[in-house]
């Protein structure tokens, strides 16, 4: 079959950053995608979509279809810390004693090439641009590691008068300063617009008691009248002044208490009230507290609705205060929010308030949003609760199975609601964008591939790890081998040629050093071996080796094992899960258990229960489409039910697909055929 490419429209401005092997990305080969599950509305016009695959894959795939389709993109990448991050696994159940037994699963390396990632961000970026409408905004999150690299290469793919505004947000926690270097508190998002057509809603928020204060009244420049009646009493503003608005308005405000006079001798403050009684009733009222901020023991206070002189000091020396608005219209200082949450125990999960302003700002009700690193789904969450279609994709299958029961749970409250009017959509669909079958854990997947070949891990270097005399280099194991990894490969190599060792004697065509480079993959371009032919002059031998071709000889971890009891009589179906068993999750379970001393913190599993986290059942599987008429999706601190029912409309023989997956995210699927 002929490969398919879609083509990509170059860089709108200048090349204003350069990296090794720089190239512009012309066209993308197109993937197909395989829909694989459904939930909620069945019968929706529209669906939402959930990829499971690499972003880029997923990307060359919408390009087809999806060109200039997409309204607002939200992106939260790795930042490059070096810092390995990680899922905490919980063991279900009161069962044992109120509490979980705890264990973390590593979700994602956040440590690259700066070379390669900065091409990759680039190749990612430009593609984002190609799906974006014309009216559509892109939001960047990222921290000081790269945000200056990745605004640098946005000017270039959007051109320079398409950057909208740089949003600063709050930091999970505080990077510890130095004697130099300054505590670190704060993260970035860059905003970017595709052309002039994008605009950003202005969205309103109570301001911050912080931020309350009372202000003059007056502002500069003569108005025509110059004076205004404030309580009865008409008074003209300092000359080159004039009040800030016009006498309905301030009469309309003033009885709302945003208005006040206060006497420049004595400091008495003088508030609209009916009397004191009414005053002190305004004040207790938790909405209107702000208004009297700076009201202490010692202030003079009265409740008037007309007044011709200070009832304290007897002088007509007053000035007028202004309090603003209790909402504020948002900027760019987002540091009132949180930008981290921990409700699905997903590392770097962003906060539902910030992607509640970001889409809020950034969309309308109707619109679509996409995030092509969605992690726990908070992006594709926020959009389905206001009214926003949606696209979301992740390599990490945990991700899905994350994102798809929280999804899922929302959009079954969405349709007890039965709101009348919303202009999302109630159904959505996991597809699959390339072939995921060997691993589902692309960072585990690195370290099991090292540990079958035998590779002896090292950090802090280029490469992974050594094997015999080979230096190994471990390609990311969601996609194939292309050349541009090779040209990366070839310049480490020759950066780092002093760590190799120069042979005593060599052949003409031989190589010239004793180490040489294995290569592990997934998969490669077929011409990837002539291509290092011609490129590799460093003399290292590069071999490389294709785990596909490979792993009749490897041995991949076990899959879960289950044992399922189906029975149909009468049009009655009736399930029983009785036994289930994840031989890599109670591994894991061992090794946390050898660390701990005390035999009472040991994790245990009493009750296969513990160990599932959620049951799907088709009851009428069509061999392609799982589509879940039932669902077991238990609370924190419940299992399963393990035992379910249901009731065919007619008699006749049926397919029932049931899929089982486990805290760790290893899912189990048994198809069983029935005559009920």
């Amino acid at each position: 079959m002929k490969n398919e490419y879609q083509k990509v429209e170059q860089a709108k401005g200048r090349p204003l950053l350069q990296w090794v092997s720089k190239k512009p990305l012309e066209s993308v080969q197109f993937y197909p995608a395989q829909e694989t599950e459904v939930y909620g509305d069945k019968a929706a016009k529209d669906f939402n979509k959930l990829f499971w695959g690499d972003n880029l894959q997923v990307l060359s795939h919408l390009l087809k279809n999806n060109r200039g389709a997409i309204n607002l993109i939200y992106i939260d990448p790795p930042f490059g810390t070096g810092v390995d991050y990680f899922k905490k696994i919980k063991i279900r159940g009161e069962i044992i004693e109120g509490s979980y037994s705890i264990f973390e699963e590593k979700q994602y390396v956040n440590v690259f090439e700066i070379d390669y990632f900065l091409q990759f961000m680039y190749e990612l970026i430009l593609l984002m641009r190609e799906i974006l409408a014309d009216d559509g905004n892109i939001f960047i999150r990222f921290d000081y590691h790269f945000s200056h690299y990745i605004k640098v290469i946005s000017d270039e793919i959007f051109g320079e008068d398409n950057f909208i505004n740089e949003i600063v947000i709050k930091r999970s926690r505080n990077e510890a300063g130095s004697s130099n270097k300054l505590e670190t508190s704060t993260e970035t998002i860059i905003v970017y617009r595709k052309t002039e057509k994008a605009v950003l809603n202005k969205i309103q928020v109570k301001r911050s008691l912080a931020n309350v204060q009372w202000t003059d009244f007056t502002m500069a420049g003569d108005r025509n009248p110059p004076q205004r009646t404030f309580f009865g009493m008409i008074i003209y503003p300092a000359k080159g002044q004039h009040f800030s608005l016009v006498q309905e308005k301030v009469d309309r405000i003033m009885k709302d208490n945003y208005l006040r006079l206060k006497c420049k001798d004595c400091g008495a403050c003088y508030y609209y009230a009916a009397s004191e009684a009414d005053l002190h009733k305004r004040m207790k009222n938790q909405k209107n507290r702000f208004k009297f901020y700076d009201i202490t023991n010692d202030t003079k206070m009265y409740a008037v609705e007309t007044v011709e002189k200070c009832l304290s000091c007897g002088k007509k020396n007053f000035k007028v205060e202004y309090l603003g608005s209790e909402d504020v219209t948002i900027g760019n200082n987002w540091m009132d929010i949180p930008s981290y949450s921990s409700t699905t125990g997903y590392p770097t999960e962003n906060s539902e308030q910030l992607l509640e302003r970001v889409i809020q700002i950034g969309s309308n009700e109707g619109d679509t949003v996409a995030d092509f690193f969605m992690g726990s789904g908070a992006t594709q969450a926020v959009a389905q609760k206001l009214g926003r279609k949606w696209i979301g994709c992740d390599i990490n299958i945990n991700s899905i199975q994350t994102a798809t029961k929280r999804l899922n749970q929302i959009i079954e409250d969405q349709q007890k609601e039965k709101t009348k009017v919303f202009k999302g959509s109630l159904g959505f669909k996991v597809l699959n964008v390339n072939d995921y079958d060997v691993f589902k854990n692309e960072i585990e997947a690195k370290e099991i591939v090292m540990e079958m070949y035998g590779v002896e891990p090292v950090k802090r270097t280029y490469f992974d790890g050594i094997l015999d005399k080979n230096f190994v280099k471990v390609m990311p194991l969601n996609r194939v081998l292309n050349k541009m990894d090779i040209r990366t490969l070839i310049k480490s190599v020759g950066d780092k040629i002093d760590s190799f060792t120069v042979k005593a004697k060599s052949k003409a065509g031989e190589a010239v050093y004793e180490e040489g480079v294995l290569v592990i993959c997934s998969g490669m371009e077929l011409d990837v071996p002539d291509f290092i032919k011609k490129e590799n002059k460093t003399g290292v031998k590069i071999e490389v080796r294709d785990i596909l071709t490979d792993k009749k000889n490897l041995i991949f971890k076990k899959k879960p094992e289950a044992k399922i009891e189906v029975k149909a009589k009468d049009k009655k179906l009736a399930i029983e899960l009785k036994d289930f068993y994840s031989p890599i999750l109670m591994r894991k379970l061992e090794i946390e258990n050898e660390n701990v001393l005390k035999k009472d913190h040991k994790a245990k599993v009493e009750d296969f229960k513990q160990i599932i986290d959620s049951v799907a059942i088709d009851v009428d599987y069509n061999g392609k489409l799982f589509n879940a008429e039932v669902m077991d999706l238990p609370e924190k601190r419940d299992v399963i039910k393990a035992k379910y029912s249901w009731e065919y409309p007619k008699k006749g023989k049926y397919t029932v697909a049931i899929k089982v997956v486990d805290v760790l995210g290893e899912e189990y699927f048994e198809t069983f055929d029935v005559n009920a």
